[in-house]
Protein backbone atom coordinates (compact mmCIF):
# COMPACT_ATOMS: atom_id res chain seq x y z
CA UNK A 1 0.00 0.00 0.00
CA UNK A 2 1.30 3.47 -0.92
CA UNK A 3 1.22 6.06 1.85
CA UNK A 4 2.47 9.62 2.07
CA UNK A 5 5.15 9.12 4.67
CA UNK A 6 6.06 6.24 6.96
CA UNK A 7 8.41 6.61 9.91
CA UNK A 8 11.57 4.51 9.81
CA UNK A 9 10.58 2.82 13.07
CA UNK A 10 7.57 1.41 11.22
CA UNK A 11 9.71 0.15 8.33
CA UNK A 12 12.36 -1.78 10.25
CA UNK A 13 12.41 -4.94 12.36
CA UNK A 14 15.54 -5.42 14.46
CA UNK A 15 16.41 -9.02 15.29
CA UNK A 16 18.35 -10.22 18.37
CA UNK A 17 21.25 -11.39 16.19
CA UNK A 18 21.97 -7.83 14.97
CA UNK A 19 20.33 -8.29 11.58
CA UNK A 20 17.48 -6.02 10.50
CA UNK A 21 14.64 -6.34 8.04
CA UNK A 22 14.17 -2.99 6.29
CA UNK A 23 11.31 -1.85 4.08
CA UNK A 24 13.38 0.71 2.15
CA UNK A 25 10.66 2.89 0.57
CA UNK A 26 9.34 5.58 2.88
CA UNK A 27 6.00 5.69 1.04
CA UNK A 28 5.39 1.92 0.88
CA UNK A 29 4.03 0.36 4.05
CA UNK A 30 4.37 -3.25 5.16
CA UNK A 31 1.71 -5.52 3.79
CA UNK A 32 0.46 -8.85 5.05
CA UNK A 33 2.84 -10.56 2.64
CA UNK A 34 4.37 -12.21 0.78
CA UNK A 35 7.83 -10.80 1.41
CA UNK A 36 10.82 -10.95 -0.92
CA UNK A 37 13.92 -10.75 1.27
CA UNK A 38 17.01 -9.34 -0.42
CA UNK A 39 19.99 -10.69 1.51
CA UNK A 40 23.38 -9.16 2.04
CA UNK A 41 26.40 -11.44 2.18
CA UNK A 42 26.25 -11.98 5.94
CA UNK A 43 22.56 -12.85 5.79
CA UNK A 44 23.33 -15.49 3.16
CA UNK A 45 26.15 -17.20 5.02
CA UNK A 46 24.52 -16.93 8.47
CA UNK A 47 21.08 -18.52 8.50
CA UNK A 48 20.32 -18.23 12.24
CA UNK A 49 18.60 -14.83 11.78
CA UNK A 50 15.80 -16.60 9.89
CA UNK A 51 14.81 -18.48 13.05
CA UNK A 52 14.22 -15.13 14.77
CA UNK A 53 11.50 -14.03 12.37
CA UNK A 54 7.90 -14.00 13.51
CA UNK A 55 5.95 -16.87 12.00
CA UNK A 56 3.68 -14.60 9.92
CA UNK A 57 6.76 -13.24 8.12
CA UNK A 58 8.76 -16.46 8.04
CA UNK A 59 5.91 -18.44 6.50
CA UNK A 60 5.44 -15.90 3.68
CA UNK A 61 9.06 -15.19 2.82
CA UNK A 62 10.90 -15.72 -0.45
CA UNK A 63 14.68 -15.31 -0.46
CA UNK A 64 16.57 -13.37 -3.14
CA UNK A 65 20.30 -13.80 -2.49
CA UNK A 66 21.58 -12.69 -5.91
CA UNK A 67 23.32 -9.60 -4.53
CA UNK A 68 25.15 -11.75 -1.98
CA UNK A 69 26.00 -14.37 -4.62
CA UNK A 70 27.38 -11.62 -6.86
CA UNK A 71 29.58 -10.42 -4.01
CA UNK A 72 30.87 -13.95 -3.47
CA UNK A 73 31.54 -14.33 -7.20
CA UNK A 74 33.39 -11.04 -7.49
CA UNK A 75 35.43 -11.23 -4.30
CA UNK A 76 35.98 -14.88 -3.37
CA UNK A 77 38.16 -17.00 -5.71
CA UNK A 78 37.26 -20.18 -3.82
CA UNK A 79 33.56 -19.53 -4.43
CA UNK A 80 34.20 -18.84 -8.10
CA UNK A 81 36.12 -22.11 -8.46
CA UNK A 82 33.33 -24.25 -6.97
CA UNK A 83 30.27 -22.01 -7.20
CA UNK A 84 27.64 -24.72 -7.71
CA UNK A 85 28.74 -26.55 -4.56
CA UNK A 86 29.11 -23.34 -2.56
CA UNK A 87 25.67 -22.03 -3.54
CA UNK A 88 24.14 -25.34 -2.51
CA UNK A 89 25.95 -25.11 0.82
CA UNK A 90 24.47 -21.66 1.36
CA UNK A 91 20.87 -22.51 0.48
CA UNK A 92 20.54 -25.96 2.10
CA UNK A 93 20.13 -24.53 5.66
CA UNK A 94 17.29 -22.32 4.39
CA UNK A 95 15.70 -25.22 2.52
CA UNK A 96 15.70 -27.16 5.80
CA UNK A 97 13.83 -24.23 7.34
CA UNK A 98 11.10 -24.44 4.69
CA UNK A 99 12.31 -21.99 2.02
CA UNK A 100 11.73 -23.18 -1.53
CA UNK A 101 14.25 -22.60 -4.31
CA UNK A 102 13.66 -23.54 -7.95
CA UNK A 103 15.15 -26.77 -9.32
CA UNK A 104 18.84 -26.59 -10.27
CA UNK A 105 19.03 -23.20 -8.57
CA UNK A 106 22.80 -23.38 -7.99
CA UNK A 107 23.57 -24.41 -11.57
CA UNK A 108 21.34 -21.74 -13.09
CA UNK A 109 22.84 -18.93 -11.02
CA UNK A 110 26.37 -20.16 -11.69
CA UNK A 111 25.66 -19.99 -15.43
CA UNK A 112 24.28 -16.46 -15.06
CA UNK A 113 27.28 -15.32 -13.03
CA UNK A 114 29.68 -16.75 -15.61
CA UNK A 115 27.85 -15.23 -18.58
CA UNK A 116 27.71 -11.79 -16.97
CA UNK A 117 31.09 -11.66 -15.28
CA UNK A 118 32.39 -8.49 -16.98
CA UNK A 119 29.03 -6.72 -16.81
CA UNK A 120 28.65 -7.62 -13.12
CA UNK A 121 32.08 -6.19 -12.34
CA UNK A 122 31.11 -2.92 -14.00
CA UNK A 123 27.72 -2.74 -12.30
CA UNK A 124 29.19 -3.57 -8.90
CA UNK A 125 31.66 -0.68 -9.11
CA UNK A 126 29.37 1.87 -10.75
CA UNK A 127 29.16 3.90 -7.52
CA UNK A 128 32.81 3.55 -6.50
CA UNK A 129 33.75 7.09 -7.52
CA UNK A 130 31.27 8.42 -4.98
CA UNK A 131 32.82 6.05 -2.44
CA UNK A 132 36.13 7.78 -3.16
CA UNK A 133 34.58 11.19 -2.53
CA UNK A 134 32.91 9.93 0.66
CA UNK A 135 36.22 8.54 1.88
CA UNK A 136 38.01 11.82 1.19
CA UNK A 137 35.33 13.85 2.97
CA UNK A 138 35.27 11.70 6.10
CA UNK A 139 39.02 11.07 6.39
CA UNK A 140 40.24 14.57 5.48
CA UNK A 141 42.11 16.66 8.02
CA UNK A 142 40.49 19.75 9.51
CA UNK A 143 42.43 22.19 7.34
CA UNK A 144 41.82 20.26 4.11
CA UNK A 145 38.82 21.84 2.36
CA UNK A 146 39.48 20.21 -1.01
CA UNK A 147 36.98 17.31 -0.61
CA UNK A 148 34.23 19.70 0.52
CA UNK A 149 34.91 21.96 -2.45
CA UNK A 150 34.75 18.96 -4.80
CA UNK A 151 31.36 18.03 -3.35
CA UNK A 152 30.01 21.56 -3.62
CA UNK A 153 31.22 22.00 -7.20
CA UNK A 154 29.78 18.70 -8.48
CA UNK A 155 26.64 20.40 -9.73
CA UNK A 156 28.75 22.55 -12.04
CA UNK A 157 30.40 19.57 -13.74
CA UNK A 158 28.80 17.37 -16.42
CA UNK A 159 28.96 14.07 -14.52
CA UNK A 160 26.49 11.29 -13.63
CA UNK A 161 24.41 12.70 -10.78
CA UNK A 162 23.76 9.85 -8.39
CA UNK A 163 21.74 12.10 -6.11
CA UNK A 164 21.46 9.47 -3.40
CA UNK A 165 25.25 9.29 -3.19
CA UNK A 166 25.56 13.08 -3.28
CA UNK A 167 23.04 13.31 -0.42
CA UNK A 168 25.05 10.75 1.57
CA UNK A 169 28.27 12.71 1.00
CA UNK A 170 26.48 15.90 2.08
CA UNK A 171 25.14 14.24 5.22
CA UNK A 172 28.57 12.82 6.03
CA UNK A 173 30.18 16.22 5.61
CA UNK A 174 27.66 17.84 7.96
CA UNK A 175 27.88 15.27 10.73
CA UNK A 176 31.67 15.37 10.52
CA UNK A 177 31.46 19.09 11.25
CA UNK A 178 29.00 18.37 14.08
CA UNK A 179 30.45 15.19 15.55
CA UNK A 180 28.42 15.23 18.74
CA UNK A 181 24.93 15.23 17.20
CA UNK A 182 22.84 12.10 17.45
CA UNK A 183 19.95 10.64 15.54
CA UNK A 184 16.66 11.15 17.36
CA UNK A 185 16.29 8.37 19.92
CA UNK A 186 19.85 7.09 19.48
CA UNK A 187 22.67 7.05 22.03
CA UNK A 188 25.68 7.21 19.73
CA UNK A 189 26.95 10.16 17.69
CA UNK A 190 25.74 9.89 14.10
CA UNK A 191 29.28 10.45 12.87
CA UNK A 192 30.41 7.19 14.50
CA UNK A 193 28.42 5.19 11.94
CA UNK A 194 29.83 6.86 8.84
CA UNK A 195 33.32 6.96 10.35
CA UNK A 196 33.19 3.21 10.96
CA UNK A 197 31.82 2.67 7.46
CA UNK A 198 34.76 4.52 5.89
CA UNK A 199 37.44 3.07 8.19
CA UNK A 200 39.68 0.21 7.13
CA UNK A 201 38.59 -3.12 8.64
CA UNK A 202 41.69 -5.29 8.87
CA UNK A 203 40.22 -8.22 10.79
CA UNK A 204 36.73 -8.53 9.26
CA UNK A 205 37.50 -7.59 5.65
CA UNK A 206 41.28 -7.96 5.44
CA UNK A 207 41.70 -4.29 4.49
CA UNK A 208 45.03 -2.55 4.89
CA UNK A 209 44.70 0.34 2.44
CA UNK A 210 42.23 2.19 0.24
CA UNK A 211 42.81 -0.15 -2.67
CA UNK A 212 40.80 -2.24 -5.13
CA UNK A 213 39.56 -4.55 -2.37
CA UNK A 214 38.45 -1.65 -0.15
CA UNK A 215 36.64 0.12 -2.99
CA UNK A 216 34.94 -3.13 -4.03
CA UNK A 217 33.79 -3.76 -0.46
CA UNK A 218 32.39 -0.26 0.11
CA UNK A 219 30.72 -0.10 -3.28
CA UNK A 220 29.10 -3.43 -2.42
CA UNK A 221 27.96 -2.18 0.97
CA UNK A 222 26.39 0.91 -0.58
CA UNK A 223 24.75 -1.11 -3.32
CA UNK A 224 22.52 -2.80 -0.73
CA UNK A 225 20.95 0.66 -0.41
CA UNK A 226 21.12 1.61 -4.10
CA UNK A 227 20.36 -1.81 -5.61
CA UNK A 228 16.65 -2.27 -4.96
CA UNK A 229 15.44 1.10 -6.29
CA UNK A 230 17.51 0.60 -9.44
CA UNK A 231 16.25 -2.96 -9.86
CA UNK A 232 12.59 -2.00 -9.56
CA UNK A 233 12.98 1.06 -11.78
CA UNK A 234 14.35 -1.30 -14.44
CA UNK A 235 11.09 -3.28 -14.41
CA UNK A 236 12.00 -5.98 -11.92
CA UNK A 237 8.73 -7.48 -10.69
CA UNK A 238 9.25 -8.37 -7.07
CA UNK A 239 7.45 -11.38 -5.60
CA UNK A 240 6.09 -9.41 -2.63
CA UNK A 241 7.15 -6.61 -0.32
CA UNK A 242 10.77 -5.76 -1.14
CA UNK A 243 12.69 -6.12 2.13
CA UNK A 244 16.44 -5.71 2.72
CA UNK A 245 18.11 -8.02 5.24
CA UNK A 246 21.42 -6.64 6.51
CA UNK A 247 23.66 -6.55 9.55
CA UNK A 248 25.66 -3.52 8.40
CA UNK A 249 25.43 -0.92 11.14
CA UNK A 250 25.93 2.17 8.96
CA UNK A 251 23.16 1.01 6.63
CA UNK A 252 20.74 0.06 9.42
CA UNK A 253 21.34 2.95 11.76
CA UNK A 254 22.12 5.86 9.46
CA UNK A 255 21.73 5.45 5.70
CA UNK A 256 18.36 3.69 5.37
CA UNK A 257 17.07 5.83 8.24
CA UNK A 258 18.12 9.26 6.97
CA UNK A 259 18.06 8.73 3.21
CA UNK A 260 15.15 6.44 2.33
CA UNK A 261 14.08 5.85 -1.24
CA UNK A 262 10.70 6.88 -2.59
CA UNK A 263 8.67 5.19 -5.31
CA UNK A 264 7.06 7.79 -7.56
CA UNK A 265 4.62 7.40 -10.43
CA UNK A 266 5.52 4.84 -13.06
CA UNK A 267 7.79 2.98 -10.58
CA UNK A 268 10.42 5.70 -10.86
CA UNK A 269 12.77 5.96 -7.92
CA UNK A 270 14.15 8.87 -5.96
CA UNK A 271 16.06 9.30 -2.72
CA UNK A 272 14.90 11.61 0.03
CA UNK A 273 16.07 13.07 3.32
CA UNK A 274 13.91 12.17 6.31
CA UNK A 275 13.99 15.34 8.41
CA UNK A 276 12.68 13.42 11.42
CA UNK A 277 16.10 11.78 11.75
CA UNK A 278 17.66 14.71 13.62
CA UNK A 279 16.51 17.61 15.77
CA UNK A 280 14.87 20.32 13.70
CA UNK A 281 17.73 22.82 13.62
CA UNK A 282 20.18 20.22 12.31
CA UNK A 283 17.70 18.75 9.83
CA UNK A 284 17.03 22.18 8.38
CA UNK A 285 20.74 22.81 7.85
CA UNK A 286 21.32 19.37 6.33
CA UNK A 287 18.38 19.80 3.97
CA UNK A 288 19.62 23.24 2.93
CA UNK A 289 23.00 21.75 2.01
CA UNK A 290 21.41 18.84 0.17
CA UNK A 291 19.36 21.26 -1.91
CA UNK A 292 22.50 23.25 -2.71
CA UNK A 293 24.50 20.18 -3.75
CA UNK A 294 21.92 18.26 -5.77
CA UNK A 295 20.07 19.00 -8.96
CA UNK A 296 17.90 17.00 -11.36
CA UNK A 297 19.97 14.42 -13.23
CA UNK A 298 20.29 14.78 -16.98
CA UNK A 299 20.02 11.30 -18.53
CA UNK A 300 22.80 10.55 -21.04
CA UNK A 301 21.79 10.03 -24.66
CA UNK A 302 23.64 6.73 -24.85
CA UNK A 303 26.33 4.61 -23.19
CA UNK A 304 29.10 6.54 -24.90
CA UNK A 305 27.96 9.78 -23.29
CA UNK A 306 27.53 8.03 -19.94
CA UNK A 307 31.08 6.71 -20.22
CA UNK A 308 32.46 10.20 -20.84
CA UNK A 309 30.47 11.58 -17.91
CA UNK A 310 31.91 8.87 -15.65
CA UNK A 311 35.43 9.70 -16.82
CA UNK A 312 34.86 13.32 -15.85
CA UNK A 313 33.56 12.20 -12.46
CA UNK A 314 36.69 10.10 -11.95
CA UNK A 315 38.95 13.05 -12.67
CA UNK A 316 36.84 15.27 -10.43
CA UNK A 317 36.87 13.08 -7.30
CA UNK A 318 40.63 12.37 -7.47
CA UNK A 319 41.59 16.01 -8.06
CA UNK A 320 44.22 16.88 -5.48
CA UNK A 321 44.31 13.36 -4.01
CA UNK A 322 47.50 11.51 -3.09
CA UNK A 323 49.13 9.70 -5.98
CA UNK A 324 48.59 6.30 -4.32
CA UNK A 325 44.82 6.82 -4.21
CA UNK A 326 44.80 8.04 -7.81
CA UNK A 327 46.64 4.89 -8.86
CA UNK A 328 44.09 2.62 -7.16
CA UNK A 329 41.13 4.54 -8.58
CA UNK A 330 42.57 4.29 -12.09
CA UNK A 331 43.30 0.60 -11.62
CA UNK A 332 39.68 -0.10 -10.67
CA UNK A 333 38.56 1.97 -13.65
CA UNK A 334 40.61 -0.08 -16.11
CA UNK A 335 40.02 -3.50 -14.56
CA UNK A 336 36.41 -3.24 -13.35
CA UNK A 337 34.53 -0.43 -15.08
CA UNK A 338 35.85 -0.41 -18.65
CA UNK A 339 35.77 -4.12 -19.66
CA UNK A 340 32.02 -4.65 -19.19
CA UNK A 341 30.71 -1.13 -19.57
CA UNK A 342 29.35 -1.54 -23.09
CA UNK A 343 28.15 -5.10 -22.59
CA UNK A 344 24.60 -6.25 -21.85
CA UNK A 345 23.43 -8.62 -19.18
CA UNK A 346 22.43 -12.04 -20.48
CA UNK A 347 19.48 -13.73 -18.77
Amino acid sequence: MVNDDIAYSDRIIDLPSGFSLIWPFRNLSKSSGPYELFLDNNALITDSWFDELEIEIKSKSILSPFHALSEQWLSNPLFKKNSVERIEEFIVPFIKKGIIFENNYAKKWTELLKKNDKESRTQWMISYLYVVLLYRLVSSKKQDNKPKNLLMSLRDVDVPRFNGCIMLCTLADYIKENKSIKLVGDTKPAFSYISSFVDLHASKKNESDVDESYLRNRAGDLSMWLYLPALIQNNYQQAGDAVVVTQDKALRKLIFCCLPSVMTEGRKMAFSFDERSFEQNHSEQIWERIQANTCPPIPPRDRNEMFEKLKRLKEHVIDGAESKLKTEVNKVWEEWVVPGFFGKFTI
